[in-house]
């Protein structure tokens, strides 16, 4: 896989359907609901641009450790929950840290696919942390890394479509 196809394959790694999805958020990994005990860190995570309701929106959260991201089964956590136009909120609490990155996207179309063209283009909604830039459509870690601290941290991501 090339591109964005990497971080499909590392978004999806368990499909919800649309209203199992809307009924609750699904976490997965080591990282729990922010109103539960257990990780010090709680990410309250902002994604701006969403252009429609329609579908979930995945973020996922990585470690310190800049070869785990992207990479399947290196998260530290992940959370789905239905989009909201204009902005959408979720928060995970993760285990402590030297620092993370998140990934975003939305699937609009709620078929859990992140959908691309014939040429690998995006044809739903994406970001990283700090609007990280991309090179060859690619994030690297360096331009996603956020510092975070025990307790409440905000963090913001800006979709691409």
């Amino acid at each position: 896989m090339r591109a964005f196809g990497c971080i499909a394959a590392c978004l999806l790694a368990i499909v919800v359907g649309p209203e199992a999805a809307r009924a609750a958020p699904r976490y997965t990994g080591d990282a729990t609901a922010c109103v539960e005990d257990g990780h010090p860190v709680r990410l309250t995570v902002s994604v701006f641009g969403v252009r429609s309701g329609d579908g979930l929106m995945t973020i996922t959260v990585y470690g310190d450790n800049p070869d785990d991201f992207l990479a399947p089964g290196k998260k530290l956590g992940r959370v789905r929950v239905a989009a909201r136009q204009g902005v959408t909120e979720a928060c995970l609490a993760v285990p402590e840290r030297t620092s993370y990155a998140i990934t975003v996207y939305h699937d609009e179309d709620g078929d859990g696919d992140f959908n691309r063209n014939f040429f690998g283009y995006p044809l739903e909604g994406y970001g990283v942390s700090n609007d990280g830039a991309t090179l060859l459509g690619i994030p690297s870690y360096e331009s996603a890394r956020f510092t975070a601290g025990p307790g409440e941290n905000a963090v913001s991501v800006t979709l691409a479509y």
